[in-house]
């Protein structure tokens, strides 16, 4: 074999290596950041709290929580609903600056049957607490061995802390836990993703 068939094999071993790593390095993200599709306009749900609410709006994020969004006619409410496949708490997030530093996040479960609704700041990229005023006064849960479902209306206008607009691309976090319902215990899965209002 000549010195070209030599060089042209390490070549193409090398670029073989360099495609193969980089393929493995782009799969191992721990967190599974920006992950999710946003499926067919097929699928749909309707709301438990307003008959009158179809969520034509649908991201499944990569941990196989599912997110419908629905703004009122006025666009002065924002209907909200999750999906997880864990029977704990199961949260949102939205615009967070670093991980979950300043995210505007919701988190909700169920304790001894009873459906909870807390809304939190993220106060760092790994922390956050419940915020003193409540801006949603409107939610409802369902709750069953492999799926838990949180639905609430976030409030656009007047006294609110919630500036999500219709058409606009925002951050947002997603996370459950498999089993806990305490909002202070850490998440079984989490992920992020920009998302088209």
């Amino acid at each position: 074999m000549g010195p070209g068939k030599a060089l042209s094999r390490r070549f193409i071993l090398a670029a073989a290596v360099l495609l193969l790593f980089t393929v493995l390095a782009a799969g191992c993200d721990s967190e599974n950041e920006n992950t999710g599709t946003k499926p067919d306009e097929a699928e749909t749900r309707v709301s438990i709290l307003a008959e009158e609410i179809t969520y034509e709006n649908h991201f499944q994020a990569g941990i196989d929580m599912d997110f419908f969004w629905q703004f009122d006619a006025e666009g002065e409410e924002l209907h909200i609903r999750l999906e997880s496949p864990g029977s704990g708490w199961l949260a949102v997030g939205f615009e967070p600056s670093t991980r979950m530093q300043d995210a505007e996040m919701v988190i909700a479960g169920f304790e001894d049957d009873e459906f909870l609704l807390e809304e939190h700041i993220g106060t760092g990229p790994t922390s956050h607490e419940q915020i003193e005023e409540s801006y949603i006064e409107k939610y409802a849960g369902e709750h069953e061995e492999e799926l838990t479902v949180a639905e609430f209306v976030l409030p656009l206008t007047g006294d609110t802390r919630y500036e999500l607009q219709s058409g606009e691309v925002y951050e947002v976090i997603f996370a459950y836990h498999d089993e806990a319902d305490n909002f202070l215990q850490r998440h079984s899965q989490r992920t992020s993703a920009e998302v088209e209002f």
